[in-house]
């Protein structure tokens, strides 16, 4: 979808402080040395929601700082989208309302969303489209990959995962960067792949065994093949981009910075620089393999690095990706107008990476 005058007028990113690292995982025997090879992964973000680390508390972080930097009056935000992958707080709860409080948003619409990890893209063009030409809306997306629920290291194959948060205010007022379009493809074909034969009735937040993703991928192999699936993510993810590309007037070459999620190295590969036609050069990769998969919230995080980072020029167009189980791919564009950023030390900023 094209826009003509929408905004990040502002994003904040939470990461914590506390590190794993993959060489003592492998040591350990938390972490296989053949998945180690396979992803490159350095490190994972972890954290310690004893000391107020939850994922909707680092959500609240990030979502205050993403309103500083915007130097929004909590009072305009109309609509909150919060996106999740894991368990994200309490059962029979609204973790968007909780945001809503904690960041003194006294009326809007808060709607918590679960297009997994390409939630962050996904609440743009919902905030985009609820907003339509007037007001200001807000996307927070946060997770903590927690056991007994989830092993960071061995719950999935191919990538690792990191804890962590980011939040973006969207408006029409201008702002750091200017969103040119954006673009999302769905395939419910290949819902099974995080499904697998396991029962709906979720047994795992009491069971003490954290979810095994290898065992479903294993058992939506036993009816559509994997090389299905490679074929599919291709034509979607390709199909994604080149319609956000389109619909910003805006050339494969003309894009300066990809983020892309923060998976492991061959993965990255096959499921994100082949079909973008690009390579880890071009991306923040080597930031990825040290913080981990934080979810839906990779992209907010990728921008917040990119930007403190000093790589940025005016003009600059970046392209973000989120890739989101059920199988849902979303692509933005975005041109950065030249709006510096903020000068707070951000190894001492709560509510900032690190």
């Amino acid at each position: 979808m094209k826009w003509e005058s929408l905004y990040v007028e502002g994003f904040g990113s939470y990461l914590p402080e506390e590190r794993e690292f993959a060489a003592e995982m492998v040591a350990a025997g938390r972490y296989s040395q053949v998945e180690h090879r396979k992803t490159g992964q350095v490190s994972a973000a972890v954290a310690r929601p004893e000391r107020g680390e939850s994922a909707p508390e680092m959500a609240a972080a990030a979502g205050h700082a993403a309103l500083g930097d915007a130097g929004a009056d909590p009072a305009d935000i109309d609509v909150l989208v919060h996106a999740v992958v894991l368990h994200n707080g309490l059962e029979g709860w609204n973790c968007g309302a909780y945001l809503q409080s904690e960041l003194g948003i006294e009326e809007c619409i808060p709607i918590e969303i679960r297009t997994a990890c390409a939630g962050a893209v996904v609440g743009m063009e919902l905030v985009g489209r609820w907003c339509a030409g007037s007001g200001k809306g807000m996307v927070t997306a946060s997770d903590a990959w927690q056991l007994p629920l989830f092993d960071r290291w061995s719950s999935d194959s191919g990538l690792v995962y990191g804890d962590g948060a980011g939040a973006l205010v969207l408006g029409h007022e201008g702002g750091p960067f200017r969103i040119l379009s954006t673009s999302v493809v769905s395939d419910p074909l290949l819902e099974r792949m995080h499904r697998g034969n396991d029962s709906m009735a979720m047994p795992y937040y009491g069971s003490g065994a954290p979810i095994d993703l290898r065992q479903r991928v294993a058992a939506f192999a036993e009816t559509r093949s994997t090389e299905e699936f490679w074929t599919r993510n291709t034509a979607a993810l390709s199909r994604c981009a080149e319609t956000a590309l389109a619909d910003a007037d805006t050339a494969h070459c003309d894009i300066a910075h990809w983020l892309v999620p923060n998976f492991g190295r061959i993965l990255l590969r096959k499921q994100c620089f082949g079909p973008l036609k690009i390579d880890a050069d071009q991306t923040l990769a080597a930031r990825g393999w040290e913080i981990g998969h934080t979810g839906a919230a990779d992209p907010v995080v990728g921008l917040d690095l990119l930007r403190r980072s000093g790589a940025l020029h005016p003009g600059d167009r970046l392209l973000l990706t989120g890739i989101g189980v059920g199988f849902t791919w979303g692509c933005a564009v975005l041109e950065y107008t030249g709006a510096p950023a903020p000068t707070t030390d951000t190894n001492e900023k709560k509510g900032s990476v690190r």
